[in-house]
């Protein structure tokens, strides 16, 4: 089982100490992931027919910091835990899965790329740190592979920062995550001061049980998590990250960053839910809630603009919405257990993800442009990608329709706002495609369509063997007996017409925007040009107010504190020390004995004076 975190780690000190050329850095990530790929499979083969996980403790830090009172507080100790059941096999599986595929495009269509020993390095990094998330069970210890995975992330998202826009937007995929994974520290941190204790296995038990706990003392470790968990989901509005640095970034980079984390996010919300549940049913709701806004406004707001990869990233974090509203909507019914049907939606469209990323920056860089007004005619041009693209819409788009038909009544608010969700996500998805499959390829300045060839074909596959795989986690997901493997519990089936109805609304979404690329696609662009201005000129002015409300009258008492009230309190500082500076000169030119025997003197008179009885 250690050789699932080791194997990454591994390849990254090799890379590190030795290899410098652009091949071998590939096929030494490559040859990393492969080993922890199968390192998991035997793990989840030996795993297959049990129904305990596999656990292994290390002892890592153990001081003793009381001798009394409650017996959590009294030593403050971090262990090493590594925990593999059947949920984490496949997270791990889906993981590696997308880094593998990511790795082998990058390999053929990032050779222009600068640093190509860095950037397999930090993929190694970022595979290492995500795997430590996955089988970690203690707190501190799954906040120490966060980090490291948060870290390795930026770094690859910033790996063009040699240009000056790269490095502009990157800013956004430091600051943004930094603020959320703070929230999930001081959340982690939250409950170790009130439990004293930070393995999940052992925090759980005694939620309510322990000493001095308290309903509210829940509800804010619960928003403390949810908020750190929604960045790295990259719920709306905690989405810029993903959606700012999809274009400036390296494909494989960003097709990465939207697939893997997304895994990460949903499990160790689905570990943490029982603290969630634990609180109140108004916290519950209200990030339930808060997760069905995110997927409607995402998948919304991936419809105003024509930037493809900006749209795929904002799609993606719709799915993501669903299947955490899914999972939370789980927790919240009593003694239901469909919630894992969130994690195999999102498990499902992760590969999807990474494979509609890929596809669609082999066609942009080909057409040159990140215009969806300005691309066309690829389903001739570039079938085998157009192909590509077309099968990751459709799993992405049906990939949510599953959680649907387990765990959400059609009749409910909820289920109406996660349906509206999924006929967004449907319609977006598929209009990527039309927009780039369909139509005619105009020509531009500088620009002849007849140049736009296929993509290099060693690395066409690729995309395929992701599509495919998410394929068999979409399918799997409709099959209750996978649900069952996944959480070792007893699911209901759901009725064949639960699966048509969220099916149908995938569907319908689908008919309709091939419908109306089909009879206009120009319209249809230009309707989404429109509102894409309309949407960046609201956020203009959102930021022109922003500035002149809060940040120019904050710069205002900034500039005067710091240019009128510290100069005049230093002043005043320097007056009242250069005053007692003298004073102790003075003092040091005295005779030491006199002054001794007079201090005694007048402490004595002091100390008698004020003791009981000298006035009475």
């Amino acid at each position: 089982m250690p050789l699932i975190v080791i194997a990454p780690l591994a390849a990254f000190l090799l890379a590190l100490s030795s290899v410098r050329t652009r091949r071998a850095s590939a096929n030494l990530a490559m040859f990393g992931a492969v080993t922890s790929l199968l390192a998991t499979l035997l793990v989840g083969w030996g795993l297959a027919k049990r129904t305990t996980p596999f656990l292994a403790t290390y002892p890592y830090i153990n001081l003793p910091v009381a001798f009394s009172g409650p017996t959590n507080f009294q030593g403050f100790g971090i262990d090493i835990v590594l925990r593999v059941d059947h949920i984490t096999v496949a997270a791990l599986v889906v993981v590696q899965l997308c880094i593998i595929g990511a790795v082998g495009w990058h390999q053929v269509m990032g050779r222009t790329e600068p640093g190509p020993a860095r950037f397999h390095s930090l993929i190694s990094v970022l595979l290492f740190g995500s795997v430590g998330v996955l089988v970690s069970y203690d707190l501190a210890e799954l906040l120490t592979f966060w980090g490291v995975a948060g870290a390795a992330t930026y770094l690859l998202l910033a790996h063009r920062w040699g240009l000056d826009e790269a490095a502009v937007r990157a800013r956004v995929a430091l600051a943004l995550p930094f603020v959320t994974d703070l929230s999930l520290l001081c959340g982690v941190g939250w409950l170790y001061a009130r439990y004293g204790v930070q393995n999940l296995n052992t925090l759980v038990p005694i939620l309510h049980t322990n000493p001095g706990w308290t309903v509210r003392s829940l509800v804010v470790a619960s928003i403390l998590l949810f908020i750190g968990l929604a960045g790295r989901l990259a719920l709306w509005p905690l989405n810029s990250w993903v959606t700012r640095t999809a274009v400036t970034a390296p494909p494989a980079a960003s097709a990465v960053a939207q697939a893997v984390w997304s895994v990460l996010a949903i499990v160790v919300l689905y570990r943490v839910m029982p603290i969630f549940a634990a609180s109140n049913a108004q916290t519950l709701q209200a990030c339930m809630y808060a997760c069905g806004i995110a997927g409607i406004a995402a998948a919304l707001l991936s419809l105003f603009g024509n930037e493809p990869r900006r749209a795929i990233a904002l799609i993606g974090s719709a799915v993501a919405a669903v299947g955490a509203a899914v999972v939370i909507h789980g927790f919240e019914v009593p003694r239901s257990t469909f919630a894992i049907a969130g994690l195999a939606c999102v498990f499902a469209a992760a590969p999807a993800r990474a494979a509609f990323v890929l596809a669609a920056s082999a066609i942009a860089g080909a057409m040159r442009t990140d215009d969806l007004a300005e691309m066309g005619d690829a389903w001739a041009r570039m079938r085998a990608s157009a192909l590509a693209l077309m099968l990751a819409a459709v799993v992405l788009s049906l990939s949510a329709s599953a959680a649907l038909a387990f765990g959400v009544s059609s009749r409910s608010a909820l289920g109406i706002a996660l349906g509206e969700a999924v006929l967004l996500v449907s319609i977006g998805a598929v209009r990527i495609f039309l927009a780039m499959a369909l139509g005619p390829l105009r020509r531009r300045r500088a620009f002849e369509p007849d140049r736009v060839r296929e993509a290099a074909s060693p690395s066409l596959g690729w995309p395929y063997w992701l599509v495919l795989g998410g394929a068999a986690f979409m399918v799997a997901s409709l099959i209750r007996s996978w649900l069952d493997f996944l959480d070792g519990n007893k699911h209901p089936t759901p009725s064949a017409g639960a699966y048509m109805l969220w099916i149908v609304v995938a569907a319908i979404g689908i008919a309709v925007v091939a419908v109306a690329y089909v009879r206009d696609k120009d319209g249809a662009l230009k309707a989404s040009t429109l509102a894409g201005a309309g949407m960046s000129r609201l956020a203009n002015d959102g930021s022109r107010a922003f500035n002149r409300f809060i940040v120019a009258p904050l710069t205002q008492v900034a500039w005067r504190v710091g240019d009128r009230w510290i100069p005049t309190a230093d002043a005043g500082l320097g007056s009242a020390l250069d005053t007692t500076g003298r004073l102790v000169v003075a003092g040091a030119r005295l005779p030491v004995l006199p002054v001794v025997i007079g201090i005694a003197v007048i402490l004595t008179l002091v100390v008698g004076i004020a003791s009981p009885g000298v006035f009475k």
